[in-house]
């Protein structure tokens, strides 16, 4: 989607190559590796941009080397809940889990993941006692809280809120979402620490001039403002956003900075 659009914008032709596996961090090694002319990028994410570097300091690329291209998209984490948990609100949440401690099964991912770091981050906030309990993914992961194995979880999982299979007690960004207007902040609910975003972005391999980086950022911007690359993106659950490359890197390195804390606070270690 965002190689089509920047081809058509750019004049040539964009090819996506899958480096995948280990979360994103073969593809990261490559691009970090990649000769700094602007033809090739990554297509970064939270993972490999904050949350391995805090996990795994020891790996081969410093994200902060990448030359920032721009945002593509910044999308919260939704606190869901199964149909079949009592609690209504993160209040009521966090009461049931103080007057059951041990009792709250909380969801995820997997080990390691980024909703497995915002359940810590929330965890060392609210002061409540939880088990987590990883899944291979966060289908599984949301099935389960579906059928009621699972109690709560986070993760990006807005169709499933607007379907009614389950209650969504806040959202993890600093404003309430349009799409789903009636669900609060968990800022709202006395947990404004408690900031978590999925984002994806470009970023281009360290040494890349960057001039070269600007005018990729304009044509992004550019691709930013067509409506069926907007309805596109909302369609896959993503808020797409618009930066400069500049914007970017410092929201990346409050990141980094953020989820280092936690992993260092919460004894979290990679699967």
């Amino acid at each position: 989607m965002v190689a089509d659009g920047l081809s058509t914008l750019v004049g040539q032709r964009f090819v996506v190559e899958n480096k995948v596996g280990a979360g994103g961090l073969i593809g990261a090694e490559f691009v970090a590796r990649a000769e700094p002319d602007g033809y090739t990028l990554l297509y970064a994410n939270t993972s490999v941009v904050a949350v391995i570097p805090a996990l795994q300091p020891k790996i081969s690329y410093d994200p902060a080397a990448f030359v920032p291209v721009g945002f593509v998209s910044n999308s919260p984490q939704l606190l869901i809940a199964s149909p079949k948990f009592p609690a209504k609100t993160v209040r009521e949440l966090v009461a049931y889990a103080k007057e059951n401690p041990g009792k709250l099964n909380f969801a995820s991912g997997g080990v390691g993941s980024l909703p497995h770091l915002t359940y810590e981050l929330f965890r060392l906030e609210s002061g409540i006692d939880a088990i987590h309990v990883p899944y291979a993914g966060g289908a599984p992961a949301t099935a389960a809280l579906i059928a009621g194995q699972a109690d709560v979880l986070f993760d990006l999982v807005r169709t499933r809120v607007k379907s009614g299979d389950v209650r969504a007690l806040a959202i993890t960004g600093e404003t309430r979402d349009p799409e789903l207007p009636d669900v609060p902040t968990i800022g709202e609910a006395g947990f404004p620490a408690v900031t978590s975003t999925s984002f994806t972005a470009l970023v281009a391999p360290p040494g890349t001039p960057k001039a070269l980086a600007a005018r990729l950022n304009s044509r992004l911007n550019e691709l930013h403002q067509s409506a069926e690359f907007q309805a596109r993106m909302k369609s896959f659950g993503l808020v797409p956003k618009a930066s400069t490359p500049e914007e970017f890197a410092a929201y990346a390195a409050r990141e980094r900075e953020k989820w280092v804390r936690v992993v260092k606070l919460s004894g979290a270690k990679p699967e």
